[in-house]
């Protein structure tokens, strides 16, 4: 135990029985931002005064003046402490960390900073554990994210980091809302789960001695709900993947996942480009962005590409041409494995996400994926192995996924029992069969056009921050050495 530490709790413990340690409430007249936004006219009242509340971030001792650096959720304030003995004795027992409220009167110091001078000081909360000065903050960066507390205490840029993801969910609902869709909620504890190839949280519900897995997306059961007679529904899911921890993914994620009847992959195209157009206007003033070094349009529309001509753009091979021999011979070249048997779609997506994935760096809308790439959508009207889905990138990150929703049950049951087979061949992240959806598509479903976009990354990419971890409070770390 550090000397501090046992200082502290020391102090704690006679503040405790003197009743002084944790104050029950105190009454604000004012946050810090406020005072500091008063005009002259206000300020400048002598006998005026204000109370605010925060935590102490520096201590400076002068002999007989003493300054705080106070801060609350959003602001800071100096606090000078002079000819007054009771507030003068008060502070001498505070420590960097403490919560106080602080009652007293606006001025400047001789330099010129703006100041609450304070007449009378009350200690709120004692700190035991200290920390670090406000100008080094937490320098270990595995720290920051291991004790969010801490590093929240210290970065108020992290701070307005996550408020901005707070302000981009916000204007994600009022966009879709302002569209008449409908905000919904469905399972995170699922039967049988699906919506996505991903390998999924495995648990037990007592009550019923049943095996449920934790949800790997929504889909399924929003979809039910365009079956029962909604037609524009949305939900902001966490989502559970028990899969990699990298830069841009993490076990627990949130998506927003939404589906609008009578409408099509052409018609989620459109709606990302406008969502996401509208979110960086309204948050951030602008559609265009820096991240790590590039500047980013997001403005409307968006470049589309087929993934044939992406894979022939980024990796000179023309797919459509070569034979399933040569696409083997290119996967080996690349380093490309699948997880189960062979099969032509699989391959030119696992070679579209090697070579090209990375360079589409501007807003990008990859169409007209093999239709071995999901069971779940729509055949391409036109074009005979493929299907009408999409997939948005923006940084060289998969941003958005969208379909031209399969409803036709017979078939759906078809993808669904060639999605098992890969499970047996080894694939963990096939599909499973869920007959509770088919007979759902039974009972008949219009039209419908669903978009999946991760909120994780989307704020990743209007904050420049190059790691998830840096958007999420409580990213998954594993266990501390």
């Amino acid at each position: 135990m550090s000397s501090e530490r046992e200082q502290r709790l020391e102090q704690l413990r006679s503040r405790r029985e003197n009743g002084e340690a944790f104050a029950y409430s105190f009454d604000r007249s004012h946050t810090i931002r406020e005072l500091q936004e008063l005009d002259e006219e206000d300020r400048d009242l002598p006998d005026r005064e204000f109370s605010t509340a925060g935590r102490v971030m520096e201590v400076r001792d002068f002999g007989g003046l003493l300054f705080l650096d106070l801060r609350d959720a959003r602001s800071e304030i100096q606090v000078m402490v002079r000819e007054n003995e009771e507030a003068l004795q008060t502070i001498e027992d505070v420590y960097r960390g403490d919560f106080i409220g602080v009652t007293g009167t606006l001025t400047y110091t001789d330099r010129g900073e703006f100041s609450l001078e304070a007449l009378d000081v009350e200690i709120l909360t004692t700190a035991v554990r200290p920390i670090p000065s406000k100008h080094f903050g937490v320098e270990d960066e595995e720290l920051r994210y291991r004790d969010r507390p801490l590093h929240l205490t210290m970065d108020m840029e992290a701070r307005d980091r996550f408020r901005t993801r707070s302000e981009i969910i916000s204007e994600l609902r009022s966009f879709l809302e302002s569209r008449e869709f409908m905000e919904v909620e469905t399972p995170t504890i699922q039967p049988v789960y699906g919506g996505a190839n991903a390998e999924p949280f495995e648990t037990h519900v007592n009550d019923r001695d049943m095996d449920a897995y934790l949800r790997i997306s929504p889909e399924l059961y929003l979809k039910r709900l365009i079956v029962g007679g909604y037609e524009r529904i949305f939900e902001i899911a966490t989502n559970f993947r028990n899969e990699s921890i990298d830069t841009t993914h993490n076990p627990e994620f949130t998506m927003m996942e939404l589906y609008q009847a009578y409408a099509d992959y052409e018609d989620m195209m459109e709606l990302t480009e406008e969502l996401v157009e509208h979110i960086a206007v309204e948050v951030l003033g602008e559609t265009v962005v820096e991240y790590r070094g590039e500047e980013i349009d997001l403005s409307a529309p968006w470049r589309r590409m087929t993934m044939h001509e992406a894979i022939e753009e980024h990796g000179g091979l023309e797919v459509e041409e070569m034979s399933d021999e040569e696409l083997r011979e290119a996967m080996d070249e690349l380093g490309i494995e699948l997880d189960s048997g062979f099969e032509r779609g699989l391959a030119i997506a696992e070679i579209f996400e090697e070579v090209a994935e990375e360079e589409l760096v501007q807003p990008t809308h990859i169409t007209d994926y093999p239709e071995e790439t999901t069971p779940l959508c729509m055949d391409h009207r036109s074009e005979e192995g493929l299907i009408e889905r999409f997939e948005s990138f923006i940084a060289g990150m998969e941003l958005a996924n969208a379909y031209t929703e399969l409803r036709d049950p017979i078939r759906q049951r078809e993808h669904f029992e060639r999605e098992h087979q890969r499970q047996e061949e080894g694939d963990d992240k096939a599909h499973p069969l869920d007959m509770e959806f088919v007979e759902a598509l039974e009972l008949g479903m219009p039209p419908t056009g669903g978009l999946g976009i991760g909120i994780d990354r989307l704020v990743m990419i209007l904050t420049d921050q190059e790691s998830i971890r840096d958007v999420l409070f409580f990213p998954m770390m594993g266990e501390e050495e």
